[in-house]
């Protein structure tokens, strides 16, 4: 007859499965969090990503020939010359990276994503706006490109881009160069204003110059959170290099968006504390528009345009970084 193990025996058994158990989960959790192919390897295998690079997807594709196939894939003949099916394979991107877990973007992976979504800073900069309704019409997951007399457009639920934009600002020069494009199209809407602007249409161009300013405060403040101060330091100091001002700045004249942006660098990102100065992007732009033009901004008045884009900029601010704790969380 079998030896029945007492009921001491029977317990450290189970403890010592239950231990095991733990011990693999741990390890099978440390080496697949630092697996190097893990974000590369979900992301390659979504059905989406593989209907965009065709007949060029291979189930072993090293992680920069992806980026390469789906930056190309996106921007196709050169920058700026947008196609249906380039929009599309950009959506196809975004829904399926938004999905990966903790904002993980493959750091061979965020540059060349980062360049192809500037492309389109146009849209994304109405996506973060929140207000334009042929946006809001046109971003379910389920829904398509669309094409009107400015071009092809493309959209994809504000909070699904938010996720994309912080995986790729992991890398601080990824961030850098989404937000100098994002920079631009605030500067472009404030620069297409006439000089006699007013009311609803100064206010408008405010608000949407303002909220995607305050989505990039707010993800500049995740990427921040948590780590150290030592990486705290490299990724402001990376991120503002990439904001650096090219020196030169146009005629207001010739160039009203690139006036206003690049004015606005040479005062922000060159402050001693660029990163917070960043915050206060939108009202800094209003100011040298105002400045250009010669504009006394009517009955509304300066300081109050500027408040207004402050409160803007901080509400989208703190509203992105609680969504971002919650996706983390």
């Amino acid at each position: 007859m079998p030896v029945r193990p007492s009921g001491r025996a029977a317990a450290a058994a189970v403890a010592l499965v239950v231990a095991a158990a733990a011990a693999g989960a741990v390890l099978w959790w440390t080496l697949g969090r630092d697996d190097p192919d893990r974000d590369c390897a979900g992301l390659r295998r979504d059905d989406r990503i593989r209907t965009v690079l065709g007949g060029t997807w291979r189930s072993g594709l090293p992680c920069g020939e992806l980026a390469e196939g789906l930056r190309r894939a996106a921007v196709g003949a050169g920058p700026g010359s947008h196609t249906p099916d380039g929009a599309r394979a950009l959506r196809a991107v975004l829904l399926a990276a938004a999905t990966g877990p903790d904002h993980r973007v493959h750091p061979a992976l965020r540059r060349p994503l980062a360049e192809a979504l500037a492309d389109y800073a146009a849209d994304t900069h109405a996506v973060l706006t929140g207000i334009d309704d042929s946006y809001l019409a046109h971003d379910a997951p389920d829904a398509d490109v669309w094409q009107d007399g400015r071009g092809v457009h493309v959209a994809v639920p504000k909070d699904r881009l938010v996720a994309v934009v912080r995986g790729l600002s992991e890398d601080p020069a990824a961030y850098a160069v989404l937000r100098a494009a994002d920079l631009r199209q605030g500067a472009a809407g404030l620069g297409a204003l006439p000089s006699g602007a007013s009311g609803a249409a100064l206010t408008d161009a405010v608000v949407r110059s303002a909220s995607p300013a305050g989505v990039f405060d707010g993800i500049a403040d995740d990427a921040l959170r948590g780590r150290d101060a030592a990486a705290r330091g490299v990724w402001r100091a990376d991120a503002l290099g990439g904001l650096a001002p090219n020196g030169d700045v146009p005629p207001f004249g010739t160039d009203p968006a690139g006036h206003l942006a690049e004015g606005w660098l040479q005062r922000g990102a060159g402050a001693p504390d660029g990163i917070a100065a960043l915050r206060d992007q939108a009202a800094g732009l209003v100011a040298l528009w105002a400045e250009a033009v010669r504009a006394d901004t009517g009955r509304i008045g300066l300081p109050a345009l500027q408040d207004r884009a402050r409160t803007t900029t901080d509400r989208e601010r703190v509203g992105v970084k609680e969504q971002l704790k919650q996706d983390a969380g």
